[in-house]
């Protein structure tokens, strides 16, 4: 992996034996047979007694930490570090790619190499639970591609061409994801100028792909990839069609009525919601067999996440198309089950509804995104909405639902809409994304919990991050209780691969099982008493911790290795 955190390696003639060995991943230290000392200065001498000559002694990898201090600024986890070995001597280093605001001292650590410019690699740690974590996350990503009770394809089975409808930024991502697999795309919509400018879009990923070298050689033109319609009728001739249009249900059923009327009869009808009921829109055609949902994370051409949602009637077969759908597209595909949400953002639902009641009771934008930041996400829930558009997306879905978030609300009607307004939850400098806290919006909040009776308080990090995570553990355990999922561990793929959580701290199911189940079953009934039935520990989740039993069982085993 390549570290920005490190300058071009100067290396001498000494020293060529030690950074051959680097570029190997094997740390090698100096053993001087004069004192009987070794040391990390990969120089001939010794620095300890000056002896002439020293001998190479491979070191084992692993070491303890003696001190460290968190490097705020990094773009990783980092903390500077001094390294404790086993061999005898100490050396600084860097600590990445882990959990190090829950780093103490003493914690076990092994070898994690960087890239500094050049190429070279460099010797740094890692804990010992991160690359636990890691070694989880792969057979995690293993597991989920197993999905039993599929058929094969039919011989000579070929995706003739897809349609695209809706030619707003998630058609013409989703457009793009298809035409870089090598699928001919035609993308519908009722207005001329959405349609052309998604065709600028288009060609604007495309080339972007082309520059990181993530399209196909041989790719034929855009002109031969994409043709343009604003009739539905021309969805004819494809076997696989793609709804991405606004997040309505009416809207949705209406668009499935008009594609059963003129899709091929083997076409796969596919919706990419990511809230709605997967079987009602299905019930708006007169073949529900053929009809699922591909839930895109966008951008849909950059993220490597495809939900594959199997209704109640969705044909085996049909999934298996979807799955070799997703492997075309070369995205991590998960099966799940039709509920609000699916799993990842039933989980980020349950997450993000009490971000909001923790700004009626007294947290602020601020501190709840470092807590989320510092845990390990990459973004905090309100940083992530003013990046997203989530203030005005959030103010219409509750405007159809007949519902208030009077934050939000107030927020939206202020024209705060995030970063493209240069004010959100934040504030923005001109041409800048880096949220900045903004008066106005505390004294918003601070009305709405005057209006609301809530008499407002400090909160610690600890509750703050408990009340964050803990009701996605929760809802998690009801995914598995329900079936929505065939694995826990499913969740946590979809977690890592659509919403960044990191692959060091395995997923929301793996780090219930470090915490452990008896004592996340214990905390949610406590706040639960304190805060309601929202708490209420899943049923899965009473069982599992009364026998002592975890989420991820075998998948997270701890092996020697780590």
């Amino acid at each position: 992996m390549k570290s920005n955190l490190l300058p071009p390696i100067n290396r001498y003639p000494e020293t060529e034996a030690f950074w051959d060995a680097a570029n190997d991943n094997r740390l090698m230290l100096r053993h001087c047979p004069a004192c009987q000392e070794t040391s990390w200065y990969p120089r001939t001498h010794c620095p300890l007694c000056g002896a002439e000559k020293t001998e190479w002694l491979q070191a084992s990898g692993r070491g303890s930490i003696y001190s460290f201090s968190i490097v705020r600024a990094a773009r990783r986890p980092t903390a500077a570090a001094v390294v404790a070995l086993p061999e005898g001597p100490s050396m600084t280093a860097v600590v990445v790619d882990s959990d190090v605001h829950a780093m103490r001292i003493g914690d076990p650590v092994v070898l994690r190499f960087l890239q500094a410019e050049g190429g070279q690699q460099v010797p740094a740690f890692t804990t010992v639970a991160a690359e636990q974590a890691r070694q989880y996350s792969q057979r995690a990503l293993a597991a989920a591609r197993e999905v039993p009770g599929l058929p094969d394809l039919p011989a000579g089975f070929a995706w003739r061409g897809a349609a695209v409808v809706g030619a707003g930024n998630m058609g013409s991502g989703i457009a793009t994801a298809l035409i870089a697999a090598g699928l001919r795309v035609c993308l519908i919509d009722r207005e001329e100028a959405a349609l052309q400018r998604a065709r600028d879009t288009v060609a604007g990923n495309l080339e972007s792909l082309a520059k990181r070298g993530r399209l196909p050689e041989g790719l034929a033109p855009l002109d031969e990839m994409l043709r343009t319609s604003t009739r539905m009728a021309d969805v004819a001739g494809a076997n696989l069609i793609i709804e991405a249009v606004w997040e309505s249900m009416a809207l949705k059923k209406t668009v499935f009525g008009e594609l059963d009327r003129h899709a091929d009869a083997d076409a796969l009808l596919a919706t990419n919601t990511s809230t709605l009921d997967i079987d009602e829109i299905a019930r708006s055609t007169a073949r529900p067999e053929s009809v699922l949902g591909l839930h895109f994370f966008s951008p849909a051409h950059v993220m490597g996440l495809l939900e594959l949602v199997r209704g109640e009637r969705t044909r085996a077969d049909f999934v298996a198309a979807g799955l070799d759908l997703g492997r075309r597209m070369r995205k991590t595909t998960v099966v799940v089950g039709v509920c609000h949400g699916f799993v990842g953002n039933r989980l980020f639902i349950a997450r993000d509804r009490e971000a909001v009641r923790l700004l009626y009771e007294g947290a602020l934008p601020e501190q709840i995104d470092r807590v989320l930041t510092e845990f390990g996400l990459p973004m905090g829930t309100f940083d992530l909405a003013d990046m997203g558009g989530g203030i005005e997306l959030g103010y219409r879905a509750r405007q159809d639902r007949g519902e208030v978030e009077p934050v939000g609300d107030r927020l939206f009607l202020a024209g705060r809409l995030g970063q493209r307004t240069g004010k959100g939850f934040y504030r923005y400098e001109p041409g800048k994304r880096r949220p900045l806290p903004d008066p106005e919006v505390t004294q918003i909040i601070e009305a709405v919990s005057r209006e609301m009776g809530i008499e407002r308080r400090r909160f610690t990090d600890d509750e703050l991050r408990e009340r964050l995570i803990l009701p996605m553990i929760n809802e998690g355990a009801k995914l598995v209780e329900e079936g929505m999922v065939l694995r826990a561990s499913d969740i946590d793929v979809v977690w890592q691969k659509g919403f960044g959580w990191p692959d060091w701290k395995g997923g929301p199911m793996y780090h219930a099982d470090r915490l452990g189940l008896a004592a996340v079953h214990e905390r949610l009934l406590a706040l639960q008493e304190r805060h309601g039935e929202r708490f209420r520990p899943a049923e899965l989740l009473r069982v599992l911790a009364a026998q002592g039993r975890t989420f991820t069982g075998e998948l997270a085993a701890d092996t020697a290795a780590a």
